[in-house]
């Protein structure tokens, strides 16, 4: 791809909490207006081939041409209220993974695609943009030199749920298992963990920590 496409502008979004906390500010990438639509076309074709082929659990609803929160909302209500009606014990957890995006090495991105069926040149294709690419990060003085991208998936770009979700996607299917009952739900990285005992949410909470730290994830 060409070289200007590796090339973007950060800005910082402040989303809570103490302003002179980082963690507290979201980074939004603006890129190459071109880029964008080929950004968006391959996306397409991604969530395309990903529905056809089923490869994405139900589980995930974020950055998906599914029914989204309301159909967790109806998930996690409908699990109240049979607990209720059966006079039985319910849990949740709801769970935020810490700068999600921002700290998956683009190796693990690279075997998730290739795990979940994608061709090397599909795969080449995603190398070659995340390859030498670098933001500089916009402020109230001007803005930085250009820092180079060596870690995490582009936050901004129209493909980074779809990418995030194919990262995660072994994660919630492992947590699952073959239960007929949801046992996790998740909108991109915002996750909730529903079990019928302390025991079983303790087990799935210690089970998820564990598959997360696989893929530098916590």
């Amino acid at each position: 791809v060409p070289a200007s496409w590796k090339q973007s502008e950060t800005v910082l979004i402040h989303k809570k909490g103490d302003l002179a906390d980082l963690s507290n500010w979201r980074p939004i990438a603006l890129s190459n207006t071109i880029y964008k639509l080929f950004s968006k076309c391959l996306t397409r074709k991604l969530l395309d081939w990903c529905s056809a082929n089923q490869t994405l659990s139900s589980c995930q609803k974020g950055f998906t041409p599914f029914e989204g929160v309301l159909e967790h909302n109806f998930v996690i209500s409908q699990h109240l209220e049979d607990a209720h009606r059966l006079k039985r014990d319910s849990f949740a957890c709801w769970i935020d993974i810490s700068n999600a995006f921002g700290s998956i090495p683009h190796s693990i991105l690279w075997s998730s695609l290739k795990a979940m069926g994608a061709d090397m040149d599909f795969i080449s294709l995603f190398q070659d943009i995340y390859q030498d690419s670098n933001t500089s990060i916009l402020g109230l003085v001007g803005k930085t030199p250009p820092i180079p991208l060596k870690n995490g998936i582009k936050q901004g770009y129209p493909m980074s749920g779809i990418l995030f979700d194919i990262v995660i996607d072994h994660v919630l299917r492992l947590i699952q298992g073959d239960e007929d009952r949801e046992k996790i739900l998740a909108f991109a990285d915002d996750i909730v963990l529903l079990a019928n005992s302390k025991q079983e949410l303790q087990d799935n909470i210690i089970a998820l920590s564990h598959l997360l730290e696989d893929i530098h994830l916590k």
